[in-house]
């Protein structure tokens, strides 16, 4: 399907209609008018202070901390970000006390209070001033269009090769950081087509296949299955064990996937993979008797070697049979299997699951996945993962020692699948109507009338759907089929700023807000809680007039939230607020952490996601999130934590065990390796963590050129992470930020840079704790004085600071719903919320309640 270069204009002209700006490769919204200065205000408070105060060090071209406070370099003008900020650090040290030095002369309260009064009042007035004369255009992000295509096509389309979204006041849906280049343009053009390509079909339903591979073990590929005369696939069992018709991996190796390749499936679409499969894992006797063996075999050979060795030899059995007996790696788990697509060059990962099914009651397991006509192939694994470390990494990979084994007897694929022809995202576009058959014309119009509507979310003018037809009327007279005429226009309300966007035009330029319509509040809502468009009860609501009524909206909320699609909000907000996005950007080194591989990678952010659903499902109250007496987790995690009696790879809530120090985001995996820094802990990145994330404190920012610490201090190299921090605290310029960020960060030293506990600091082989290895110092004194010591100690802590980690909280809310950073000016509706949480339980759907009221969400 090609589109004219019409279409190019129309999309040039509604961005321009909009009020964008397209130039320099992105589109931004035009500057507002500048806010008149207080020149008033500033003669009489802010003058004399610098005078009396300030101007004898923060003048001229040499002023201390290269920082002037001259109306030349320091303007009396708020809208201009530049010099907010400034202002925003000269509040800062004022209030506290940073500013002036000690030894200088020293305002009164009365002064100060003055001088911060007239700072915020002015930057409250620009934020308000501003907000109410710019134009809010939100891009959708990648999350967001993908759900919107879903709901609206029915259709599941890959984002992956988007451009990233940049994030903004900590979430990437901010309306500020999502810009438009060219690029994206040209990305959602290609992707509008592809969609409707997928789509729309023509034609009797499509003739399906059921291919059948029964694998036999052996290095071979000469054993080939002829279906057609284009297809004759290499089968492959892989260099495992054959038992009956049992095809047995026994570990992870290139040479023992099971896998068929070399084929193509005669029609794009999506197959089920579907492979008979069962499982065995040992108990602890096999792997004992098994690793007995090697270690046995070993020490003979070593004995007949060194007659005079025969003692050192006994002891490293005993040893490393004695870490075959108590390790917690060798409470196997079931074999992990991975199912992997290969089209073309590219191949990824269709699944990975347990195999739980034993032998003897094996199971079908299922695996929907989209294949394209390229050369394909499929592809099995044992992926269970045992570390790999100084006792066993020469024998746990040979095929007779005891470990899970994935059993496989056959697999095929079958599909292309459709639950019905046309299929749904066929008929959710071109629906049966009595014009269908005897006016064509008026049948176009009608389905672009319905699905503008729901593209846009919110009525359509006649006019903008005679604007579409146009583009219909063009390629019927080019002589198109009806479906590629269609598609014309149906790609263009694609492209469309009013369905790329949540539109919210300015209202009056005088006043300071206007409320949102019916419509663009539904948007708002179903965006928040769902990452997704607004559904038809909720489009009905807003049709009717009735989501302007707080009762009705609030019973919208209480409906989205029991919706499976509310899953999305937890996705995106927890995920963004913990830096779930970044787990496995920085990985523990497996060398020095091998219980942290894949599968576990996997767990701990979904654990961080399950532990907040379950607080917000719940009805929790959200000082759960600081210190719980459960945990959300599965087996796999639950042999990392040390927790008996959990098997499956489901998650569930689970009552913390005594002894065990878990229960609250600081314990989590997730969050103590992201603070890490692959190799060891990072009290610095911990602290600022819990400041920033938990009580909305900025730990700010390193001063420049300070360095890392000295290389050349003696014994550096077997220095505990903790005494790093206080060689590096002797620099004046680094204790001011570091006597602040650090104290969290030591209380949490007990959890390695993988999130596992330790009692002390190894300096051994590969990081090993030997018995004469420093114990773990997590005691901190916090900026106000108070000691703490361990997780339990900065919990407890953090739970006295009840009001700062609820308005942190509620401003993350806020800041997330709106799509925009909050100012100034939202301290109050902040403040607010706070509040009513703690009237209402102090539940995260109480705060959703406000939010979804509050006056910043309902208004423009």
């Amino acid at each position: 399907m090609n589109l004219g270069s019409g279409e190019g204009a129309i999309l040039r002209t509604a961005l321009t209609a909009l009020g964008i700006v397209f130039a320099a490769g992105a589109l931004t919204a035009a500057d507002p008018p500048a806010v008149a200065p207080d020149a008033a205000g500033y003669t009489k408070t802010i003058d004399p202070f610098f005078k009396s105060y300030c101007n004898s060090c923060h003048t001229g071209e040499k002023s201390k901390g290269d920082f002037r406070v001259e109306p030349a370099v320091l303007p009396n003008d708020f809208t201009d970000t530049t010099a907010k900020g400034k202002w925003k650090e000269i509040v800062n040290v004022l209030s506290s006390h940073e500013m002036p030095p000690k030894k200088s002369k020293q305002p009164t309260a009365a002064e100060v209070s003055a001088v911060v009064d007239w700072v915020t009042a002015q930057t409250v007035r620009a934020e308000l001033a501003q907000r109410s004369r710019s134009v809010t255009l939100r891009r959708l992000n990648r999350e967001e269009y993908r759900n919107s295509i879903r709901d609206l096509i029915g259709i599941d389309f890959d984002v992956s090769t988007f451009p990233q979204d940049a994030a903004a006041g900590g979430f990437d849906n901010n309306g500020g950081a999502l810009t438009m280049s060219p690029v994206q343009i040209e990305t959602y053009l290609s992707a509008a087509r592809q969609v409707l390509d997928r789509a729309l079909v023509d034609g009797p339903r499509p003739k399906g296949i059921k291919w059948h591979f029964d694998p036999k073990a052996g290095p071979s590929d000469r054993t080939r299955v002829r279906f057609d005369a284009k297809n004759n696939a290499i089968v492959n069992g892989g260099n495992n064990k054959q038992e009956s018709n049992w095809v047995v991996i026994h570990h992870f190796s290139w040479d023992k996937s099971v896998n068929a390749r070399d084929f193509q499936v005669p029609v794009a679409g999506d197959y089920v993979i579907r492979v008979h499969a069962a499982g065995r894992t040992p108990g602890r006797p096999a792997v004992l008797k098994s690793a007995e063996g090697y270690l046995a075999k070993r020490r003979e050979d070593q004995d007949k070697k060194n007659p005079m060795g025969v003692a050192h030899s006994k002891a490293v059995f005993d040893q490393d049979l004695g870490h075959v007996k108590t390790d917690r790696m060798y409470d196997y788990g079931p074999p992990r299997m991975r199912a992997s697509l290969q089209l073309g060059p590219q191949a990824r990962t269709v699944a990975e699951i347990d195999v739980d099914a034993p032998p003897d009651k094996p199971r079908a397991y299922e695996f929907t996945a989209r294949f394209t006509t390229e050369s394909a192939g499929v592809r099995f694994d044992n992926v269970y993962n045992i570390p790999s470390v100084l006792e066993n990494f020469w024998f746990q990979g040979q095929d007779d020692f005891a470990r899970p084994e994935l059993l496989i007897d056959w697999f095929e694929i079958e599909g292309p699948v459709y639950s019905a022809w046309p299929p749904p995202s066929h008929t959710n576009i071109l629906f049966d109507s009595p014009g269908r058959r005897n006016n064509e014309r008026g049948y176009a119009s009608e389905v672009l009338s319905r699905f503008m509507r729901r593209a846009y979310r919110r009525p359509v003018a006649p006019a903008e759907v005679a604007a579409k037809m146009a583009l219909y009327d063009a390629g019927r007279k080019a002589g198109l089929p009806f479906t590629e005429a269609i598609k014309r226009p149906l790609t263009a309300i694609l492209v469309s700023p009013h369905f790329l966007f949540l539109v919210e035009p300015s209202g009056d330029p005088t006043a300071p807000a206007r409320p949102l319509t019916d419509h663009e509040l539904a948007s708002r809502l179903s965006y928040f809680l769902w990452s997704a468009p607004p559904d038809e009860p909720l489009m009905s609501a807003a049709d009717a007039g009735r989501l302007a009524d707080k009762a009705e909206r609030l019973k919208q909320v209480d409906r989205l939230l029991a919706d499976p699609r509310h899953e999305a909000f937890v996705r995106n907000f927890a995920g963004q607020w913990l830096n779930l996005r970044d787990v496995g950007t920085n990985p523990p080194a497996p060398d020095l952490f091998p219980q942290y591989d894949r599968h576990l990678e996997i767990s701990i952010v979904k654990e961080s996601e399950s532990f907040f659903q379950t607080v917000l499902d719940e009805e929790l109250d959200a000082r759960t999130l600081i210190k719980s007496d459960f945990v959300v987790i599965n087996e796999r995690l639950a042999r990392f934590y040390g927790i008996t009696g959990v098997r499956g790879d489901e998650f569930r809530k689970v009552p913390v065990p005594k002894g065990v120090h878990r229960g609250g985001i600081v314990t989590q995996a997730s969050v103590l390796t992201t603070t890490s820094n692959g190799t060891r802990t990072s009290p610095v990145k911990r602290g600022a963590f819990v400041l920033k994330t938990l009580l909305g404190i900025d730990p700010g920012l390193p001063v420049a050129n300070v360095g890392e610490i000295a290389p050349k201090v003696p014994g550096i190299d077997k220095a505990t992470v903790r005494k790093r921090l206080e060689i590096h605290r002797q620099l004046t310029q680094c204790a001011r930020c570091h006597n602040k960020i650090d104290p969290p960060g030591f209380a949490l030293e007990n959890y390695n840079a993988s999130g596992e506990w330790r009692d002390q600091e190894g300096f051994g082989y590969k990081g090993r704790i030997g018995t004469n290895d420093p114990k773990i110092d997590a005691s901190a004194l916090m900026p106000d004085g108070t000691k703490i010591v361990g997780v339990a100690g900065l919990q407890a802590a953090l739970l006295k600071q009840e009001d700062q980690f609820l308005q942190c909280l509620a401003a993350k809310f806020l800041t997330y719903a709106l799509g925009r950073e909050l100012g100034l000016a939202d301290q109050p509706t902040v403040k607010a919320a706070a509040a009513h949480m703690k009237q209402n339980g102090r539940t995260l759907k109480s705060l959703i309640r406000f939010v979804a009221t509050s006056e910043p969400f309902e208004t423009k």
